[in-house]
């Protein structure tokens, strides 16, 4: 017999019979179920089913929606000349107050992050933020709004709060921009202020756009370890943590099913993304996962993908578990 003859055999017989086989158990998800609760039907059916997984979370890994990623970080031309001296062009504290003084950093703040990069003006070289470009306009913000800490004890929580917000805005505006090292220091600065002065509902979010941003970045490793902080912080009404971290596990899990099915629940359960574009990757990301499960208890549903590769795989994926099954017999 030959072997195209013996594939052929075999694929008739996958779509003609359904021999019952613990290999191959539904593994539908059931909503509200822990992640914890995941188990493996049995050791035998290791290998078949996480064969399975495995393909739909490498072939559907679902790049995090963003722009291609060019780091600007160190777009110095304009950042390495000569920066005048911020207190210059400060305020004093003494003379207007520290209220005054955080006033005018907040509204420097707003008025900056809505304005488009080329109205933004002179560029200088962040000295706390690992040396990147950063506009002055920023700094003396910044600069500013670290007048709270001159103010009353009793105000001083709020007021650490709103710093944080306003420095979680600058590292979004620089983000967005591909200024690297100066947003990441601004998003790890904003977290930090934010679980100073216990709202760790905005440190868990710094944390989580710092997660996204690093997975376009390509620091994935680094993606990872920020999103289980955040969501270590606030699991409850993080969204984009949560996918983030079922992404990451998804592609990190190689062929571990347990490990596989665990950042699925955390991707099916992680509720509606901040931006449309996420969300629409979701979904896409959720009818991929469900293409793979009922493909996995059902050869025909190999046919219900508009992919072609995805149907060609699983159909040498069941074609292959059907030989070993009947090689075994």
């Amino acid at each position: 017999m030959t072997s195209q003859t013996l594939l052929t055999l075999t694929l008739v017989a996958v779509f003609t019979f359904d021999p019952p086989s613990s290999s191959f158990k539904s593994t539908k998800f059931e909503i509200g179920r822990s992640p914890a609760t995941w188990r493996i039907a049995s050791v035998n059916d290791v290998d078949d089913m996480s064969s399975f997984m495995f393909a739909g979370s490498q072939l559907h890994s679902a790049p995090v929606a963003g722009p291609a990623f060019e780091d600007r970080s160190d777009d110095t031309g304009r950042a390495k000349a000569a920066a005048p001296v911020l207190s210059q062009q400060m305020p004093s504290i003494e003379e207007a107050g520290w209220e005054a003084t955080f006033v005018a950093g907040v509204a420097e703040s707003k008025a900056l992050v809505d304005m488009d990069e080329s109205l933004i003006g002179t560029w200088g070289v962040d000295a706390d933020g690992n040396g990147g470009s950063v506009p002055l306009r920023i700094l003396r913000a910044e600069a500013m709004l670290q007048a709270v800490q001159h103010a009353p004890a009793r105000l001083q929580k709020a007021k650490e709060a709103e710093r944080a917000l306003r420095i979680y805005y600058h590292a979004k505006w620089l983000a967005e921009r591909n200024y690297a090292r100066a947003a990441e220091y601004r998003y790890r600065e904003a977290a930090r202020l934010a679980v100073l002065c216990r709202r760790t509902v905005l440190a868990s979010h710094s944390l989580a756009r710092l997660g996204y941003f690093l997975t376009q970045w390509k620091r994935r490793a680094d993606a990872a370890a920020v999103v289980e902080e955040s969501l270590r912080l606030n699991s409850k009404s993080n969204p984009l943590a949560a996918y983030l971290h079922g992404v990451l596990e998804r592609v990190a899990a190689g062929g571990d099913l347990e490990r596989i099915r665990m950042a699925e629940e955390y991707i099916l359960h992680a509720g509606e993304q901040p931006s449309e574009e996420l969300e629409e990757e979701r979904s896409q990301l959720l009818d991929d996962i469900k293409y793979w499960h009922d493909a996995e208890s059902d050869a025909r549903q190999c046919f219900a993908s508009s992919d072609s590769a995805n149907v060609l795989i699983c159909i040498f994926m069941h074609a292959f578990a059907f030989m070993r099954r009947l090689l075994g017999r």
